[in-house]
């Protein structure tokens, strides 16, 4: 169990490292990236909440995973009464193919490295910034010398040509 700042020091310093592949997870167990953004938050949430508890000779992302896996559960009692919410049974084995998967996601993030290095440059700036940075679009927006609606519109423009392009680096492999 992890004691006084330290310990939560490291797990803040894990949580950090560890966001895209928890959103990677919590995306494929909801299949909705808007809804995984909102489970991401709750879970961001109950690993600091909850950080007193981690065991560091355990992995993190494993003890995040399972967390999140909660949040993930408790979302979907919420939305219970939308008529796509899988049955318990489907879940339970798409969380355990899931879980299983950690090479899968290592290839999806090479493929997602060589697709932001294709990136026009405005593009490519206004990823950075907003994700490998973490900054604020109103930030990237002075950075770049433009409003705040065009930095968002120029994200949603790099979000949607990163999954093409994810996807078409998917398929080619695929067919190798």
């Amino acid at each position: 169990m992890m004691n006084g700042k330290d310990g939560y020091a490291r797990v803040m310093e894990e949580l950090v490292k560890a966001q895209f592949e928890l959103f990677a997870y919590v995306c494929a167990l909801t299949a909705n990236s808007q809804d995984a953004r909102d489970i991401l938050q709750e879970t961001n949430l109950k690993i600091c909440s909850r950080a007193a508890d981690y065991d560091p000779l355990r992995p993190f992302l494993g003890w995040a995973k399972t967390l999140a896996i909660y949040e993930v559960m408790t979302h979907r009692k919420k939305q219970r009464r939308d008529r796509l919410v899988f049955d318990d049974d489907v879940f339970e084995n798409l969380a355990a193919q899931t879980g299983n998967d950690a090479q899968e996601v290592e290839r999806y993030l090479g493929f997602l490295e060589g697709c932001i290095h294709k990136l026009p440059p405005a593009l490519r700036e206004s990823v950075e910034a907003r994700y490998l940075k973490r900054q604020s679009v109103g930030r990237v927006a002075q950075q770049l010398g433009r409003s705040a609606n065009a930095v968002s519109l120029l994200l949603m423009r790099a979000r949607q040509a990163l999954s093409d392009c994810v996807r078409l680096a998917a398929e080619e492999a695929e067919q190798l």
